[in-house]
């Protein structure tokens, strides 16, 4: 826990008269949450962030971009007119959003605050965003350090997975073993440790098993010259059908859950992942016993690999996890309680 004191409703108050739209999504955050709002008929909506899908040089290009925003600003203003509250996923959106005065909460995703705060073209966006906010929320616990000194009341309020919209967990394959390294291979995810325990992988598995990885980063051309497979950027349903057909999958290297590594779990699939010490309580269901090196976790998936009951142990384990501790009716159940008193 970080210390700082919730954010609590007034005794009494109805949770679910505030009418909330929800500005842009990020790593499908918003999404689930406003699955599970919907299904208790609440208030909550979503309008998208604008994407600029065309170049953005010359004059055409920019009359275009400046067309675009300024429609994207209109749509902004009506759905304020007919809510009480905008909740923004990332810092940069209040860039553009501050442009309508409406209150609003923020919730920080990751590169927003752990990267762009410290970028002097962002910064003031960001922090400005940051100290407007009625409210602040952050989604992975490496976050903390970033946040904090700018909102000590900001509030730990972690991804949500839905056990009940993925897909259902599947046998593991037989035959020859597949290993998935489930993140892009930037240094947001400590490339450089995830590169090197996929060195090990391949090294350890003498041919026995496959390590995959995904084609999405600037290091991804070196994990394919040290052996890794690497599959393209895909649908998140594809994704997430390819994560349930492997064996075992390995988590980002700068060790925390974010969700590419929820997911996993949330699929029955055994994860595996030095946690960075501090961030989470103890007892979490990943593969990373005694492991103190990338060599030692190259090791433990191998030696797992040949060891059937361990990995549907693992497995199950973890997804047993994500139901105690994402669920996303609990989310909810915050933010209404959130909305409520910022809405006072």
């Amino acid at each position: 826990m970080d210390g700082t004191k919730p954010v609590e409703p007034a005794a009494g108050q109805d949770l679910s008269a505030v009418k909330v739209v929800h500005v842009n999504d990020c790593a499908f955050y918003a999404e689930r949450i406003l699955a599970k709002a919907s299904e208790q008929e609440l208030p909550w909506s979503f309008y998208p962030r604008a994407v600029a899908d065309y170049p953005l040089t010359g004059v055409k290009g920019r009359a275009r971009y400046a067309a675009q925003g300024g429609a994207w600003l209109l749509g902004l203003a009506r759905q304020a007119v007919s809510s009480d509250l905008f909740h923004i996923h990332s810092g940069g959106v209040t860039q553009h959003s501050r442009f309508v005065p409406k209150k609003y909460v923020l919730t920080l995703h990751g590169t927003d605050i752990r990267t762009l705060q410290y970028d002097e073209r962002w910064r003031e966006t960001i922090l400005r965003g940051v100290r407007n906010a009625a409210a602040v929320m952050y989604t992975t616990p490496d976050l903390r350090e970033h946040i904090l000194p700018h909102r000590p009341d900001a509030e730990y309020l972690p991804v949500s997975i839905d056990l009940s919209k993925l897909p259902a967990p599947v046998p593991r394959p037989q035959g020859r073993p597949r290993v998935f390294f489930v993140s892009r291979w930037d240094d947001s995810k400590n490339a450089a440790g995830q590169l090197e325990t996929a060195r090990q992988l391949v090294q350890a598995s003498g041919g026995t098993f496959d390590v995959y990885g995904l084609d999405w980063g600037p290091m991804a051309a070196d994990a394919e010259k040290a052996g890794v497979h690497l599959v393209p950027r895909m649908s998140h349903r594809d994704y997430l059908d390819f994560v349930n057909a492997s064996t075992a999958a390995v988590g980002q290297a700068a060790g925390i859950l974010a969700a590419s590594e929820l997911e996993a779990m949330a699929l029955g699939v055994p994860l595996y992942i030095s946690l960075t010490p501090g961030f989470y309580p103890e007892g979490i269901p990943v593969g990373h016993e005694d492991v103190d090196s990338p060599a030692a976790m190259a090791k433990l998936i191998a030696a797992d690999l040949a060891d059937e009951e361990t990995l549907r142990r693992r497995g199950a384990e973890g997804r047993k996890w994500i139901a105690e501790h994402h669920d996303p009716a609990a989310a909810v159940k915050r933010l209404r309680e959130i909305y409520a008193a910022v809405s006072q």
